[in-house]
């Protein structure tokens, strides 16, 4: 006030849809759309606009990028090889469409942390814990022939690890207690290593020394057992009909 400032004015309806519009589908107002707003005499023609925009599915494209760049997706590996991620997309599509479902935030993130646990296990529970390793992944170091180095390498991807998970749904940097206690926050070291502990267990699908390039199978339990048991028969029957081969090459 004693420097004589004012509040900016309302914006105008064409300012305001367009607004709008860039925010929560990440698009412009069709020239429809913006005809239609301007001559909306009702008094909630305001809210109604705003329930229209977020029941697009461009709102869940638009805002999962957001989410996509905290938890760092990439559709590849990094390092030397950086081998692509084919089939990293599930991911990003369960990221969309729990956005455009209006999914709990308590549920995304206990799927996003444990959801191959959670019971009843689902699909997307599955599919969420992918973003525990779409971190950076070092299949060279991981495979190197001096065992100091393997073990560094692997204590850096927990950390890296941790480090997303805890800034992600906790927004502290818990990863710098990997070396000491926080000065400021209250994250000792030990609990560093507490937490490390829980993750000791999540690996890239591998397939001996390799990453399996299209990770693990999206399926429950119970659609992985009749998968597997599919599977299984037909592994059966081609390794009769090799035997049936090598029988007539011998012939």
């Amino acid at each position: 006030k004693q420097a004589g400032l004012q509040p900016s004015p309302p914006a105008d309806q064409q300012t305001l849809i367009r607004r709008l519009s860039f925010n929560l589908r990440g698009l412009p107002p069709a020239p429809e759309e913006i005809k239609a707003f301007l001559e909306d005499s009702r008094p909630d023609a305001y809210e109604r606009l705003v329930d229209k925009l977020l029941s697009s599915p461009h709102y869940g494209e638009q805002w999962a990028r957001h989410w996509l760049d905290v938890v760092r997706y990439a559709e590849s590996e990094g390092f030397e090889r950086d081998w692509l991620r084919d089939h990293a997309w599930p991911y990003r599509d369960y990221v969309i469409r729990s956005f455009n479902e209006d999914k709990p935030y308590t549920l995304f993130a206990k799927e996003q942390i444990a959801g191959d646990v959670l019971k009843p296990v689902t699909k997307d529970g599955i599919t969420a814990t992918s973003l525990l390793v779409l971190g950076p992944y070092d299949a060279v170091g991981l495979t190197s022939a001096v065992p100091q180095e393997r073990e560094m390498v692997r204590a850096d991807q927990l950390e890296e690890m941790l480090g997303v998970v805890s800034q992600t749904f906790l927004g502290l940097t818990v990863n710098c207690a990997r070396c000491h206690d926080h000065k400021f926050d209250p994250i000792p070291q030990k609990d560093y290593y507490r937490l490390k502990a829980v993750f000791e267990g999540v690996w890239q699908p591998t397939v001996g020394e390799e990453v399996k390039a299209d990770g693990r199978p999206v399926l429950t339990p119970d659609e992985y057992r009749i998968w597997s048991d599919k599977v299984t028969g037909a592994r059966d029957r081609i390794a009769d009909i090799e035997a049936s081969l090598g029988e007539l090459h011998r012939a």
